[in-house]
C-alpha cells in the first residue's frame, strides 16, 4: 500500500530551464550540485560518471542526476539535450532519494518530449548564463527563485515537474517509507530538521515519540539506516554542504547554523562523510 501523505509533503521548485547544443567536446569533473538535474537528450552523444557509475548519454533518453552528488559529464561534440534544475524540500529533511528507489536513466516517452517543450515554452528566460558549472554555480544568483507571470503558470510548471521526476521512481514502496508511516516519525525528523543549530539529546527525541530511549533507538535505525546521533551529523553536514555551495558564508557562520561545536570537528567530520575538505567541497562549485 501507497500513502499520499509522503508525496504530498514534497515541495518542487524549478531553477532552470532550457534547451542547449554543444558545438564541441565539452569536460567537466566532479561537480557538486545542490539541484537535482533532468535531462532530456534529443542528438548526439556524451556519458555521466555518477559516482562510480558511468552511464551512457544517449538520443531519446531521460536522465537524472540526484543533489548533491558528485558528477563528471563528458557531452560529445553536436549533442543536444533539454536540462532542467530543480530542487525538491521535504519538511521532514529526509531526501527523496531516501525515500524512493531511483533509476538515473530510462528512454523518453513522445509525452515527456512534449513535457519538456512545454516547460520550456512557458518559462523562456531560465536558461543558464553560462554552461560550464565552473562557472554558473560560482553565482550566489542560485539562491534566487523563480518568478512566475501567473498562478496558472506556476500550477503547470510544478506539475510537469512532478511528472518527470515520477519517470525516475522504481515500482514498489521503499522500506524506509513504509517504516515512516507505520511508527509515526515525521514530526521527530521534523524537530530533527527544525533544530540542528542547538544540541539534541536522544532523550529528548525518545520523549517526543513516547517511546524508551533504547527502543526508540532501534525503531530509528531502521527507518533510517543509522542511530539517531549519527543522523543528527547526517543532516549537520547536508545543512553545511548547502551553504558551502550556495553562500559566501564564512566558515563560523556555517558551523553555527549546522550546529557543530568547533571548526577542528567540523572539518574532520565533513571530510570523514565527502571525501572533501570544506575548502574543497566550496571549490566545486567553481
Amino acid at each position: 500500500m501507497y500513502s499520499e501523505q509522503i508525496s504530498e509533503s514534497l515541495t518542487f521548485h524549478l531553477r532552470n530551464v532550457a534547451l542547449l547544443s554543444f558545438n564541441g567536446d565539452s569536460d567537466y569533473e566532479d561537480i557538486i550540485s545542490p539541484f537535482t538535474r533532468i535531462y532530456l537528450v534529443t542528438e548526439g552523444h556524451g556519458s555521466l560518471n555518477i559516482g562510480n557509475h558511468k552511464v551512457l548519454l544517449e538520443a531519446g533518453n531521460l536522465y537524472l542526476i540526484p543533489s548533491f552528488t558528485a558528477c563528471t559529464y563528458h557531452f560529445g561534440s553536436g549533442l543536444t539535450h533539454y536540462y532542467i534544475h530543480l530542487s525538491i524540500d521535504q519538511p521532514n529533511g529526509l531526501s527523496p532519494y531516501s525515500l524512493y528507489s531511483i533509476i538515473n536513466k530510462i528512454e523518453a516517452s513522445e509525452l515527456d518530449s512534449k513535457l519538456f517543450q512545454r516547460i520550456v515554452q512557458i518559462n523562456p528566460d531560465l536558461q543558464l548564463p553560462h554552461h560550464d558549472p565552473n562557472v554558473y554555480q560560482s553565482k550566489l544568483w542560485m539562491n534566487k527563485k523563480v518568478s512566475y507571470q501567473t498562478a496558472g503558470q506556476h500550477l503547470e510548471t510544478i506539475g510537469i515537474l512532478k511528472q518527470l521526476f515520477s519517470r525516475f521512481l522504481e515500482s514498489g514502496q521503499s522500506h524506509t517509507m513504509t517504516s515512516l508511516l507505520k511508527y509515526n516519525i515525521q514530526p521527530i525528523l521534523i524537530h530533527i530538521q527544525n533544530n540542528l543549530q542547538r544540541n539534541i539529546l536522544v532523550d529528548e527525541l525518545a520523549g517526543i515519540a513516547c517511546f524508551s530511549k533504547d527502543h526508540f533507538s532501534r525503531v530509528f535505525k531502521l527507518i533510517t539506516g543509522m542511530p539517531p546521533g549519527d543522523f543528527i551529523i547526517r543532516k549537520r553536514i547536508e545543512r553545511a554542504q548547502f551553504l558551502l555551495l550556495t553562500t559566501d558564508l564564512g566558515h563560523k557562520e556555517i558551523i553555527d547554523q549546522a550546529g557543530f561545536k568547533s571548526t577542528s570537528y567540523f572539518s574532520r567530520i565533513f571530510k570523514m562523510n565527502t571525501s572533501y575538505s570544506p575548502e574543497n567541497y566550496r571549490k566545486q562549485r567553481g
